[in-house]
């Protein structure tokens, strides 16, 4: 019975981390699967985070265990945000405060400190291309509206979104179709900040960040009821183009 518990459990973790990281030629036995993290608290370059673990592996793990050969597999799936493009710091960071663990013990909630620095950027690629990947309504009632947005990197270089005494905007404006025209009404803004929406103000090539946007809703009107959000580089971002800068969500009045 035993056995066949952690034949399942096995085959749960499998399904919930890349299927490539199985397959590395490299595995001796020690295998860490890292899940459910979240994060607690961030000061300056310090987070706390709160995650469970689970020896995935073929040999028990403890404090000896921190060595290159350990393998640690995140749930990429259900990792922050805000900490995509940390997935290696995090690994190290895992490995170093992994607590002892028998085969195919999942652990408690475990308590995280991740020390992180802004990553190298220069001389990669030639250019960012910033998109939306998705805007919805997260929240509506008859005074005002939050919008929750996801932007994305499709470009080869990293995006810097921030420069000195400059942050990039996300607008919101009413509008009467599917695009932003001349008629279209601003609703409000929200700026992206270091430390809130980016850890380093960096959006690396296929990076996503996801924010919220509050606006109010005296200016709407029938003849303007859809919501355009523009994403402004603020003249920081050296983008291949803005065709794709903006996202309409239609609404019914």
């Amino acid at each position: 019975m035993k056995g066949c518990f952690f034949l399942l459990f096995i085959g749960f973790f499998r399904g919930c981390f890349p299927a490539e990281a199985w397959a590395q030629s490299d595995y001796g036995g020690l295998r860490l699967a890292v899940f459910e993290v979240q994060i607690l608290q961030q000061k300056k370059d310090v987070l706390t985070l709160r995650c469970r673990m689970a020896n995935t592996g073929r040999k028990p793990l403890s404090a000896q265990s921190n060595t290159p050969e350990l393998r640690v597999e995140l749930d990429t799936s259900g990792l922050p945000m805000l900490l995509q493009g940390f997935e290696s710091l995090l690994a190290q960071v895992a490995r170093e405060q992994c607590p002892p663990l028998q085969v195919g013990e999942i652990s408690a909630p475990i308590w995280l400190k991740m020390r992180f620095a802004p990553r190298a950027w220069e001389g990669l690629g030639t250019c960012a291309a910033v998109v939306f990947d998705t805007a919805f309504v997260e929240k509506w009632d008859k005074n005002a509206m939050r919008i929750r947005y996801v932007i994305r990197n499709t470009g080869d270089a990293p995006a810097r979104l921030f420069a000195k005494k400059t942050e990039p905007l996300i607008q919101v404006f009413f509008v009467r179709g599917t695009q932003r025209t001349r008629g279209a009404i601003p609703a409000g803004n929200t700026q992206i900040r270091l430390g809130r929406e980016s850890l380093d103000g960096l959006l690396f090539p296929g990076q996503r960040l996801s924010g919220t946007v509050e606006i109010p809703l005296k200016d709407r009107t029938r003849f303007s009821p859809n919501i355009a959000l523009e994403f402004d580089p603020a003249q920081v971002v050296d983008e291949c183009g803005r065709t794709d800068n903006i996202w309409v969500i239609p609404l019914r009045f």
